[in-house]
């Protein structure tokens, strides 16, 4: 184990563990706020996060040290580089701590909209993590438009999941994450922020109150798709696990050569 530790580490920049730190010391602080008081800081709203889902969130930040430290040496996921926590990290803490700790999802317009181009963006640089984890397990060569074309088609699998997840909740559990009751919706954002959650705004009130979850759903697809491919794009452009000296292509050919040497 203290060698696993102590390879783990050896990958990770001092500023990474810095930052890393930084946004789990507020989220412990947003958890043991949550299960004192009961909600967030900005009151007993409906909209407030219940202390688990908080510290789901938390275990979620450690995600680099748990592959690390509990996969097998066999998992092509220990191959992930400590770079896709960078942004995983952040993903969790503003979904948990800034949107729904302190209540930003209702206070904040558009806030939900923007976290999920980021969240889509994520999962895209997720995917191209992931291809180039599974390219070093199996010490497969791949062009890296093709790694960058697969880390896209897991972002959309990733945005899909969640939308599904949402009906799957909203529909056999009695949630309202797609906003399908307009009443509830209102009196969480409180009342006067009718068009907190909608990128195109319904000027007549009847269609407003019958469209209102489909347009919820609709422009956070839309929102999913501007940040999944605005990510493949910078992929493109900076395909940084397949250039320069962290060439995973050249890193495996060479390694090849020498298994054929020997």
């Amino acid at each position: 184990m203290k060698t696993r530790f102590n390879n783990m580490l050896k990958d990770v920049k001092k500023w990474e563990l810095v930052y890393w730190w930084i946004l789990r010391i507020l989220m412990i602080f947003a958890l043991v706020y949550t299960i004192v008081v009961g909600h967030g800081p900005m009151g007993d709203y409906k909209g407030s996060n219940p202390w688990q889902q908080v510290a789901a969130n938390l275990v979620g930040m450690f995600a680099y040290e748990i592959i690390q430290l509990c996969f097998s040496d066999k998992s092509f996921l220990r191959n992930l580089s400590p770079r896709f926590q960078d942004i995983t990290a952040l993903g969790f803490f503003l979904g948990s701590f800034g949107g729904a700790f302190m209540n930003l999802y209702y206070s904040l317009p558009m806030y939900d909209k923007i976290l999920h181009a980021l969240g889509t963006a994520e999962a895209v640089y997720i995917g191209y993590e992931v291809v180039c984890a599974m390219q070093i397990k199996h010490k497969k060569t791949c062009p890296f438009q093709i790694a960058v074309l697969c880390a896209l088609g897991i972002g959309f699998i990733f945005s899909t999941g969640w939308e599904l997840f949402e009906f799957t909740y909203d529909q056999f559990f009695g949630g309202d994450a797609q906003h399908w009751n307009v009443v509830n919706a209102l009196e969480e954002a409180g009342g006067s922020f009718r068009n907190i959650f909608l990128m195109f705004p319904i000027k007549d009130e009847a269609t407003f109150m019958s469209r209102f979850p489909l347009m919820d759903t609709m422009s956070d697809t839309v929102m999913n798709f501007i940040g999944g491919v605005v990510m493949y794009i910078i992929l493109r452009f900076k395909p940084y696990r397949h250039s320069g000296k962290n060439d995973i292509n050249r890193i495996i050919e060479e390694e090849n050569k020498e298994i054929e040497a020997a």
